[in-house]
């Protein structure tokens, strides 16, 4: 994986339609309707590749784990919801065996983001979950 066009492709081959439009609050979210998952991405703003291969690849993660909840759904069962997308994200966007070698290589997180078309923060992110579940 690593490029944007990867889980563009893994949504439609999956039935998951990304549709674009204004979202007031958040760059990317996700919904299941009759049997179908879709993704929306914010069009407000413009959104680096790697922003938009992060945001769809966690939604993504909703998508195909069956991870949805409501604005009623404890902040507890939202958080293991939100979690378990950014895993789902981590483990098929930034390898564990790549994070270390190019960490071991001596290269920072941004480059590791750069070269893996992804952000700062999911590299961090995938640092600490791959640190924490050897």
């Amino acid at each position: 994986m690593g490029k944007k066009n990867d889980f563009c492709a893994i949504a439609e081959s999956n039935g998951v339609e990304i549709v674009s439009f204004r979202l007031s609050s958040v760059d990317s979210m996700s919904t299941e309707l009759d049997g179908r998952c879709y993704i929306a991405m914010d069009n407000s703003r413009q959104h680096t590749a790697a922003e938009e291969q992060a945001c769809i690849g966690h939604e993504l993660g909703h998508c195909l784990y069956g991870g949805f909840y409501t604005r009623s759904t404890p902040f507890d069962v939202i958080e293991r919801h939100e979690v378990r997308a950014d895993r789902w994200y981590i483990r098929r966007a930034i390898p564990r065996r790549t994070l270390f070698r190019l960490l071991k290589e001596g290269y920072d997180a941004w480059e590791i983001a750069e070269q893996l078309n992804t952000t700062e923060e999911y590299v961090r992110r995938a640092y600490y979950y791959y640190k924490e579940n050897r």
